[in-house]
């Protein structure tokens, strides 16, 4: 005998009755929710409202009778996975406006397939089937129209379908007027913001070409990355292409923190100023590319995995960018800014893909997108800042090399051109070019300062090297005329010019004997030879002919009658 049959117990009819009302109230606090008061002027957020539900393989109810019923069977979750699933979603809304026209827009994240059903008492039910894999009413959107009759109270229920979800969703409910206009806008900030992108990488692209700079090609090849993942994310390869190949989105990401990595290595030259960041930098590139085949194999870690990878790849651009500007590096200054200008999306969205927080606005992506842009403007100013210095340097580089060179060709006493000189622009003067008749042209002086060695006998070398200085300032006088003079060693001197300065040139050296005598060096002379370029075919055939001119000339001065 049972303890049940030798004890039978007897509940009191109140208990019974209790306990029905009780499991009643909970059936129905399953699809019972206090309406949401809808306003057409502002969109309304019904997901933090509503109730999520497991889904299963059963059919939603065909009436509005019915809901309730099939409502109490589904499990209750707080939130969706993010790793993906089906889920049901439900809530209730009350039109209290003059508006009938409203849309249902799941938003806020990726999702493969949403099927909305609008229940409404005493009417036809609504449905619509939207998201990534399906054709919605509006570009780049999932919403979709539905009919709300003045002062009706409806039943909105989703049916949620996708392999991943990158953020927990958003529903919002809004009036077809205030959701085009939003749709428009945010349309065309999606559409110009990519197409800035894609412009700065391919002008990017076309520099390289001409400058080979490493940085350009990694910058560009980061645009491009960028401007193809958030093509994908934001639906227009979808909608406008018709293209869905889901395990590419984040293919595209991953690729993206690798050129942006390569990128701030070349740019911030951490090879050489900070070694220890390049080699974590370097580790970054490797590991985001070993995850990539991740992207075939499960898109939800990949999701998962790819805001890892961005997020260290984001901190060590802060650190490396801050590290380099305290070294000194100036064009860093740009690119901490772009880096900022990305970060504070960053804050936002990242965690909340990692389900950490929910979204703290409507459309996060494009915001991320707009961020995205704005550090990619900022990073071309950066780029221009660091050839502007690069310019600067070549600048400096080349006046160096002229001071080296012009140092190189000066006399140092006498301050005028020396033999390394002359011999240069002789060779240059003689080179037969378009014009044939240039070389015929040429005159060259070769003259010898007489006296010199006496006096530096008699009076020291400081007094000859001051009448070298005297005859090197008076000979400069020359250059006025467009002649060249030049010391070539010792006492000897050549001034170059064309034919048509010889009588010039004479008159000018007879002056400068003058001066000298009247300088205090009265028993000084000069003598020289002009050879031209009519008489010979080479520069040294003209030297050599000046040369022995100016020996004659020397030799018939010290044969006349003082």
């Amino acid at each position: 005998m049972s303890l049940s049959s030798a004890f039978p117990l007897r509940s009191p009819p109140w208990l019974a009755r209790l306990l029905f009302l009780c499991l009643a109230l909970q059936c129905s606090s399953a699809w019972s929710q206090s309406p949401i008061s809808l306003n057409a002027d502002v969109e309304i957020d019904i997901a933090s409202r509503g109730q999520l539900y497991l889904a299963q393989d059963d059919t939603p109810p065909v009436s509005p009778a019915a809901l309730g019923a099939w409502l109490a069977k589904q499990k209750q979750v707080e939130r969706v996975s993010l790793f993906g699933g089906s889920y049901w979603f439900h809530a209730t809304v009350q039109n209290d406006t003059q508006q009938t026209r409203w849309v249902v827009d799941p938003t806020g994240t990726l999702m493969e397939r949403i099927e909305v059903r609008v229940y409404t008492p005493g009417q036809p039910v609504q449905s619509f089937i939207t998201g990534y894999s399906a054709n919605s009413s509006y570009m780049l959107h999932y919403g979709g129209n539905v009919e709300l009759p003045i002062g009706a109270q409806a039943q909105v229920l989703l049916r949620i379908e996708s392999r991943y979800f990158a953020r927990y969703p958003s529903i919002y409910v809004a009036s077809q007027a205030g959701y085009r206009k939003t749709v428009i806008s945010e349309n065309v900030l999606t559409l110009c913001a990519l197409g800035a992108m894609l412009t700065l990488a391919l002008y990017n692209l076309f520099v390289y070409i001409g400058v080979r700079d490493k940085s350009m090609l990694y910058y560009a090849l980061y645009l491009l990355t960028a401007t193809v993942s958030w093509a994908m994310t934001l639906h227009v390869a979808s909608d406008w292409l018709g293209w869905r190949g889901l395990s590419w989105h984040y293919v595209a990401f991953f690729l993206g923190a690798v050129f942006n990595t390569m990128f701030f290595l070349e740019f911030l030259h951490l090879k050489e100023h900070a070694p220890r960041l390049a080699w974590i930098a370097r580790g970054n590139i490797l590991v985001a590319l070993a995850l990539m085949p991740v992207c075939f194999l499960s898109v939800a870690y990949a999701h998962l995995l790819a805001t890892a990878v961005i997020s260290v790849t984001l901190t060590l651009a802060l650190v490396s960018g801050m590290i380099r500007l305290g070294q000194g590096f100036m064009p860093a200054r740009y690119f901490l800014a772009a880096f900022l200008a990305l970060l504070l999306p960053a804050v936002l969205i990242l965690p909340a893909n990692f389900g950490l927080v929910p979204s703290v606005m409507r459309n996060i992506e494009l915001f991320t997108l707009l961020g995205a842009t704005t550090d990619a403007l900022l990073l071309a100013f950066a780029l221009a800042d660091k050839i502007r210095l690069l310019g600067r340097e070549k600048d400096n580089y080349l006046q160096q090399l002229n001071d080296a060179l012009s140092q190189a060709s000066t006399d140092s006493l006498t301050g005028i051109a020396n033999r390394h000189a002359f011999d240069r622009t002789l060779s240059g003067m003689t080179v037969v070019t378009t014009d044939a008749e240039a070389p015929q042209r040429i005159m060259l002086v070769m003259i010898d300062l007489d006296g010199l060695k006496r006096i530096n006998d008699e009076r020291g070398h400081a007094h000859g090297d001051a009448l070298l200085r005297e005859f090197a300032q008076g000979l400069s006088v020359l250059k006025e005329d467009g002649l060249s003079v030049f010391r070539l060693g010792g006492d000897e001197f050549a001034v170059l010019g064309e034919r048509s300065q010889e009588e010039l040139a004479r008159q000018k050296i007879n002056q400068i004997e003058r001066r000298l005598h009247d300088a205090g060096f009265p028993n000084c002379g000069i003598s020289y030879g002009i050879a031209f370029g009519s008489e010979i075919n080479s520069g040294s055939q003209l030297l050599m002919h000046a040369d022995a001119r100016m020996y004659l000339h020397k030799t018939t001065k010290r044969t006349q009658p003082a």
